[in-house]
């Protein structure tokens, strides 16, 4: 049990009101995405799969939430592929690419991936693993703002290179990756270059799933071939998300049964999770001019608040080049993960990067910024959404104040 000085409970006790600010782990789900699904569990209950009246309305209702999401992305309906979320379609862009060609006779050690040092653990353990296997895989390190270059890329590639690997928005620190500079340096390198790649290699993946709210994801223009999205990021319902896969990239399934999802994920398909995807990104497309402009008002004057308040902070990542919602910081000398417990009893809800009670506690993310440093890897995360408010973000920052004072 943790105790707090009577006078910070009375002091707690003014406001009742929570304050939610931790939308890069998940979001509430849009009342207009609650009843697209509602509808659709009163009324379609058939397996998409039948050939009856009830599996073709199913099958019809499946179609169109696949053409919407398409159509929000300006890709062909076949090249959406619907998993159960973020980390499902992570492991199935880099098992699928390994292990396709591997099933065409490639050896695990014939093969190359790249991939950064701030990954999400959806990326980085399946790239573990096939490390085991004799794949070889290349860290990227990045700046002290958590940049990745495009030479850094370049420098890193080699003829048996079959994928790149690299996040859109980092999730904890909101640094923007130049997917497009780098897909486009990528392409130039292998035109230049007298040793060729295998055709079609190496694919650019990217985990994309805290942009949509905020940036565009058509996969055309930041040059992927591969792309990862959450539902439970953009309003939408938890357990279901997608990976945009181009039509002309080989995949092996990850599921084996029956031919769903083009024979990519076996298995009926979750129809109401489905059309409450599809409803939340179109929402997030239709929405994300006004959105971006909102929040980001809100994100710097939390930003601004926090430095005037505490003078020794320290903003992780890059000031410029960071997603409208993102603020990550460090208070040396300061337990961040009591922080975020102070924080949560006086009714803020934030998040710290350090895993609690988990050897070499900290962030990996904040790590690497420090280029490997053991100390300041703590960090405090704030992520604003759509329905944060000027006040909201007034009262956090007065709330931090009181809870760094006792």
């Amino acid at each position: 049990m943790i105790f707090f000085p009577a006078r910070l409970k009375k002091w707690f006790r003014k406001s009742r009101k929570r304050i939610y600010l931790d939308y890069a782990a998940a979001t509430p789900r849009d009342d207009r995405v609650s009843r697209a699904m509602q509808s659709v569990s009163r009324s379609v209950f058939g397996n998409p799969s039948s050939v009856h009246k009830e599996g073709a309305c199913a099958k019809k209702v499946l179609n169109e939430a696949r053409a919407r999401i398409a159509r929000a992305l300006r890709v062909r309906d076949q090249e959406i592929t619907f998993t159960s979320g973020g980390t499902e379609s992570n492991n199935l862009a880099i098992f699928g690419v390994v292990e396709s060609l591997i099933s065409q006779g490639y050896a695990y050690h014939d093969m190359h991936i790249i991939t950064s040092t701030v990954e999400h653990v959806s990326v980085l353990k399946p790239c573990a693993h096939f490390a085991n296997k004799g794949v070889s895989v290349t860290y990227i390190p990045v700046d002290d703002q958590g940049r990745i270059s495009p030479e850094s890329v370049i420098k890193a590639l080699r003829p048996s290179t079959i994928l790149v690997s690299l996040m859109y928005v980092n999730n904890e620190i909101g640094t923007l990756t130049s997917l497009r500079k780098i897909s486009i340096a990528i392409h130039t390198h292998y035109n230049k270059a007298r040793k060729k790649p295998r055709a079609g290699y190496p694919l650019v993946h990217t985990d994309a799933s805290q942009a949509p709210l905020f940036l565009d994801c058509s996969p055309e223009r930041l040059g992927v071939d591969l792309l990862t999205l959450d539902a439970q990021k953009v309003y939408g319902p938890k357990g279901v998300g997608l990976l945009y896969r181009k039509h002309s990239v080989a995949l092996a399934p990850l599921l084996l049964g029956g031919g769903q999802e083009g024979g990519l994920r076996a298995g009926t398909e979750a129809l109401p999770l489905i059309v409450g995807c599809a409803e939340a990104l179109t929402i997030a497309v239709r929405e994300r001019e006004s959105t971006h402009k909102n929040v980001l008002v809100l994100r710097d004057l939390l930003i601004r608040g926090i430095e005037k308040s505490i003078p020794h902070v320290i903003l992780n990542g890059s000031r410029e080049e960071r997603i409208a919602n993102n603020v990550n910081i460090t208070i040396p000398d300061c337990d961040m993960e009591f922080l975020v417990i102070k924080m949560d009893h006086a009714g803020v809800s934030v998040s710290s990067a350090s895993a609690c009670l988990s050897e070499g506690s900290g962030s990996h993310v904040v790590r690497a910024l420090r280029d490997g440093a053991t100390r300041n890897v703590e960090a405090l995360r704030f992520t604003l959404g759509k329905e944060t408010t000027r006040h909201d973000i007034e009262r956090t920052i007065n709330i931090l104040e009181h809870c760094l004072k006792v």
